[in-house]
């Protein structure tokens, strides 16, 4: 090899070392943007010192949601939250991560929703995890197609794009435990409904066991409607959420509807309603009749299989106690329809009447001939 070619050689070896580097400063920026690390670092060692989480907009709406002995409480509402949605909230921020860096310059903030939230018009929220004398803020912006979100801490410029995306939305009622009861309609003994207008009237069934429901009274000349009609009314409680809650008006309705469930195993439920405009409010109260239980003892065998591992059978006792406490001094906005059927009347527990017969046609008077004029003479 001749001293020319060696020199070739060299000089190309010495620009392929020197994009390699270029390449890898680069692929190192690249991965700088990209992040991958923890949005919190520091958070994991302090997820069960937790005691508040606020959420707040510029435009004024604020959640409060803080935790004593009893669980978590929605503050400005003094109602349970939902402790499930909390701790998703809690674990979804612990487990948030960088995808990519973003902008910094504060121009470009409100265009992934990451501004201050000082003002009406800033899409962002601030969120603000407490456990003792540290907080963790963060803001967080818009969603990026569904399952990340922008964010930026209130004392960095640079913001992210992050998963998994959290709800965090201010709106009080939407962090409420808003499970009111959960009857199943087999436990349903019997119903009393007394409606603001209209016939009041009973529903109630002999013993555990049966399926049907038997309507008192039913007025003479008409029939009970089919058992499907009759029995869907033991349904009302299953699952019964409300929508949102108020305190209890100092000037009491003008009319009101009342039904009382009681269930085989001594739980007293009574709702008393009203209609507000387009909504319905109920105010509850609970009581637990030991002599109805006793009439009643459940089976053997029921006692002591739970409903399912993961749910075991609660006392009615504590579902009472539990309605108690959390129905004193409010009143519960529910669905229009679940209202409906809580006060059902009585008429759409009864066949529909026949249809009056037609009346018959009352024939034409024939009409009365003038009188024929005889002739004079």
């Amino acid at each position: 090899m001749t001293g020319k070619q060696a020199g070739i050689l060299a000089g190309v070896a010495a620009v392929l070392l020197g994009a390699g580097v270029a390449l890898n400063s680069h692929r190192g920026g690249e991965r700088a943007a990209l992040g991958g690390g923890s949005v919190f670092t520091d958070l994991t060692p302090a997820l069960g010192d937790i005691a508040e989480i606020r959420l707040s907009k510029g435009d004024g709406s604020r959640t409060t949601l803080r935790k004593d002995a009893t669980g978590w409480t929605v503050v400005e509402r003094q109602y349970p939250a939902d402790a499930t949605r909390v701790r998703e909230l809690v674990l979804g921020l612990n487990n948030m991560k960088i995808i990519e860096h973003k902008t910094s310059d504060p121009a470009n903030y409100a265009k992934v929703g990451v501004e201050a939230p000082d003002s009406p018009t800033a899409a962002s929220t601030l969120v603000e995890l407490v456990a003792g004398k540290k907080t963790w803020p963060l803001i967080i912006g818009k969603n990026a197609e569904g399952r990340a979100i922008y964010v930026r801490k209130p004392a960095e410029a640079a913001s992210a794009l992050v998963e998994p995306a959290v709800s965090v939305d201010p709106d009080q009622k939407r962090w409420l435990d808003r499970q009111l009861v959960d009857v199943p309609g087999a436990s349903v003994h019997d119903i009393a409904v007394k409606p603001a207008n209209g016939p009041a009237y009973l529903l109630a069934r002999a013993k555990r066991g049966d399926t049907d429901l038997v309507l008192s009274p039913v007025p003479k000349g008409r029939k009970p409607a089919n058992n499907m009609s009759i029995n869907g009314q033991a349904d009302a409680l299953a699952a019964f959420n409300f929508d949102d809650l108020r305190a209890v008006p100092a000037t009491a309705p003008a009319a009101v509807d009342q039904t009382t469930f009681r269930t085989f195993d001594g739980q007293v439920l009574e709702f008393t309603g009203h209609k507000d405009a387009d909504k319905a409010y109920v105010v509850v109260s609970a009581s637990h009749d030991a002599a109805l239980a006793a009439q009643f003892p459940e089976p053997a065998a029921a006692k002591s299989t739970p409903a399912s591992p993961a749910e075991p059978a609660k006392p009615a006792d504590q579902s009472v106690e539990r309605l108690v406490a959390r129905g004193k001094g409010v009143e519960f906005e529910i669905p229009l329809y679940k209202y409906e059927s809580l006060f059902k009347p009585q008429e759409e527990l009864l066949e529909k009447k026949p249809e009056p017969a037609p009346k018959a046609k009352t024939p034409a008077k024939p009409t009365a001939k003038p009188p024929v004029a005889k002739p004079a003479g």
